[in-house]
């Protein structure tokens, strides 16, 4: 485990309180930003050829910067004066249409407003006309019938796999390894047993409640809050977790009683959590919205309505994946209802700061100047494309036409777990795709997984949960929400096998007052799911010092 704070004395200064982060941007000509971020990753292309690489010669020449020079740009430009002084007239070019086009992005960036986000105060997804919710909570609990399971057997019996993998590809490079969905096929069919893992779904309280028509379903782990013996914990506090995709709430199985009991699985704490982790409507057994506009944004207010209803004025936040885009876009409508927000996946969209942006860049180029901690010295802007452009085939699928390629994962159980698990192997750690098995029970059982994927079986609900998707795209206020700096007091969990989050420190601090940072080796994308200890520790880590600077009171 890696830790470090952002306070790097060459990036000190895009950093500092006096530099303002983030206070407007050029919202109104979307179309100019965009292009310029083109332009801008353009040449970045063409300055970092293996043969500049080489060179090792700096793309500046002596001499102090003018006082009109966007400041942001001086700590990291001026450190990597020090390396060389020598460059090619062409590169002396592009570095002076890229210098321009930075200059003026910044200076738009700082004076045009950022569009208003305007959010409904309510919304209605269910069924017909709106009506009165039923503001009851109700207990709930799991009980699957046995046709369903009967009918599933049947289905993974009478499977057709009639293809095998390529005999110089025995891998999970082309998607599941044919060899293995043939083992995952027949453990399915002969040893898993989902009525022992219901049962452990079942230990935990589960409720479901109305909110704007949808019966949304929540577990409501509260472990000292209700019994006597919780007098150990000094401190009681609320704690959101919203999981994300292609996973389900049962990704927290393992660390929600690490919260709500840290001391009993040695991490000291004197304050324990009272957990909320819902079902984002359209996954696990929340109802499917019934119309379209169920965004993140509309996700957002209905889970701050949750809160509400419990009774919650103010909460902790923790989430990843869709769950950090929901509860980072809560904490930036509602930051006076949030304590503080933690994230193994923090959102820093393309654009979303002209400060990022140039330190991506540069940070490509001069890592060790950029960032602050080894665990980033490695960072490649253009590599990390390289690998969203591979390995994001789905979101484009799933952002455009959800409900075809949704038809046939919702019929066929072989191919639903095909295309759900293949996500488990990659996004866990990107070599694993490299071998046989996709290393899929280096860090998960085979129980673990087939469960994940018989809640979207069982609930038939595969294709609402890939609509999250398109309502992402389709609503407008989600990317301009993460343009916004989030005011909160933020922690990143940053895992560094994470496919698309490696985000370091430098950057995220340019959209996030971010408090609390660590580096966590070998965690990658389901982190609550694969690592829940060391994730469990650092969200008490950091809300330990966020309390002890606060004069709340249990």
């Amino acid at each position: 485990m890696i830790s470090s704070v952002p306070t790097h004395p060459k990036v000190q200064d895009l950093l500092s309180p006096k530099a303002k982060p983030h206070t407007s941007l050029m919202c109104d000509t979307p179309g100019l930003l965009d292009s310029s971020i083109v332009a801008l990753n353009l040449l970045k292309n063409c300055i970092t050829l293996q043969w500049f690489k080489r060179s090792r010669k700096l793309f500046i020449q002596d001499g102090d910067f003018s006082n009109e020079f966007p400041p942001i740009l001086h700590g990291l430009l001026e450190s990597a004066l020090q390396e060389t002084r020598e460059m090619g007239l062409f590169l002396h070019f592009l570095l002076a249409v890229a210098l321009g086009l930075g200059s003026f992005l910044t200076y738009v960036t700082y004076i045009a407003p950022l569009a208003e986000v305007e959010v409904e105060e309510n919304g209605w997804f269910g069924a017909g006309v709106s009506h009165a919710d039923d503001t009851t909570v109700q207990p709930f609990r799991v009980d699957v019938a046995e046709e369903s399971l009967e009918d599933l057997k049947r289905r993974l019996v009478m499977a057709r796999v009639s293809h095998t993998h390529l005999e110089d590809s025995d891998s999970f490079w082309y998607g599941f390894n044919s060899d293995e969905l043939e083992v995952f096929r027949k453990y399915w069919v002969d040893s898993y047993s989902w009525k022992k893992h219901e049962a452990i779904i079942n230990q935990f309280k589960q409720f479901k409640t109305e909110i704007e028509g949808l019966g949304v379903r929540f577990l409501f782990a509260v472990h000292f809050i209700h019994e006597p013996a919780a007098s150990g914990y000094s401190k009681v506090l609320p704690l959101l977790m919203v999981h994300g995709w292609p996973g389900n709430v049962f990704e927290f199985y393992k660390i929600i009683p690490m919260l709500t009991d840290p001391k009993k699985h040695g991490i000291e704490s004197d304050i324990a959590f009272e957990v909320v982790a819902p079902s984002i409507p359209g996954y696990g057994w929340s109802e499917q919205p019934k119309k379209t506009g169920f965004s993140q944004v509309a996700c957002a207010r209905v889970f701050r309505k949750l809160m509400e209803r419990l009774e919650f004025k103010r909460f902790y936040l923790q989430g990843g994946d869709w769950g950090a885009v929901v509860t980072t876009n809560l904490a930036r409508l509602y930051p006076e209802q949030v304590f503080g927000i933690h994230l193994n996946m923090m959102p820093v969209l393309p654009g979303s700061s002209i400060k990022a942006t140039v330190l991506d860049i540069l940070g490509s180029l001069f890592p060790k100047y950029a960032f602050s901690s080894s665990a980033h010295h490695d960072h490649n802007m253009l590599e990390k494309l390289s690998t969203m452009v591979v390995e994001s085939g789905y979101m484009h699928i799933q952002a455009t036409k959800p409900d075809t390629v949704g038809t046939a994962l919702n019929d066929s159980p072989i191919g639903l777990a095909a295309y759900i698990l293949e996500k488990f192997s990659t996004w866990t750690n990107l070599k694993y795709r490299e071998l046989p098995d996709g290393g899929l029970t280096k860090k998960f059982t085979r129980d673990e997984l087939l469960t994940i994927v018989m809640i979207y079986w069982l609930n038939g609900n595969i294709v609402s949960s890939q609509r999250f998707y398109r309502e992402f795209f389709l609503d407008r206020r989600n990317t301009e929400l993460q343009k916004r700096y989030l005011s909160v007091p933020t922690a990143h969990a940053s895992g560094l096998n994470e496919l698309f989050d490696k985000t370091p420190p430098e950057i995220s601090s340019t959209v996030y007052n971010l408090t609390h940072y660590t580096a966590i080796e070998d965690m990658g994308h389901f982190a609550a799911f694969e690592m829940p200890r060391p994730l469990a520790a650092d969200i008490f880590d950091f809300v330990n010092s966020l309390e002890k600077h606060t004069s709340r009171k249990a």
